[in-house]
């Protein structure tokens, strides 16, 4: 009977654990852009998109986890549902309805600065943190 208990308990258990990895959004097309910008003029809008595939609302998280751009160009980024000047350090996406797309977005105002840059952010659902991708920039100034 406690051999039976103990397997059931196991099956039960990674079942749940399974089942709470299993993905919940995807991204949409590539999750690295590229950009190439001429000295004077700016990058308007580079955006990464995401979609919710579960039948269900979720809420996306992202973390910056890199930037490397440099401290003389103006950035700006934008979430589904809001704009932050600079790249924050995190945030949290509106609601996205199942089949919702949303997205990370940046805006680079790079002056007279030549050089190159890259930034990633870390995305996941706030109940399955154990998915996750990585969204990266690359912004060159030429």
């Amino acid at each position: 009977m406690k051999t039976i208990f103990n397997t059931l308990l196991f099956f039960l258990l990674f079942g749940f654990t399974f089942a709470q990895s299993k993905p919940t959004f995807s991204v949409v097309g590539n999750a690295i852009n590229k950009e190439n910008v001429t000295k004077g003029k700016r990058l308007d809008i580079s955006k990464i998109k995401v979609e919710n595939i579960s039948d269900k609302p979720i809420f996306l998280v992202w973390e910056t986890v890199y930037n490397s751009f440099p401290k003389e160009w103006d950035c700006s980024m934008c979430q589904h549902g809001a704009c932050q000047i600079g790249i924050p350090k995190g945030s949290v996406f509106n609601k996205l309805n199942a089949d919702q797309q949303g997205f990370i977005a940046i805006h680079v105002i790079p002056t007279q600065k030549t050089g190159k840059g890259v930034v990633k952010f870390k995305i996941y659902d706030k109940a399955n943190p154990e998915y996750s991708e990585i969204l990266t920039f690359e912004v060159e100034v030429l």
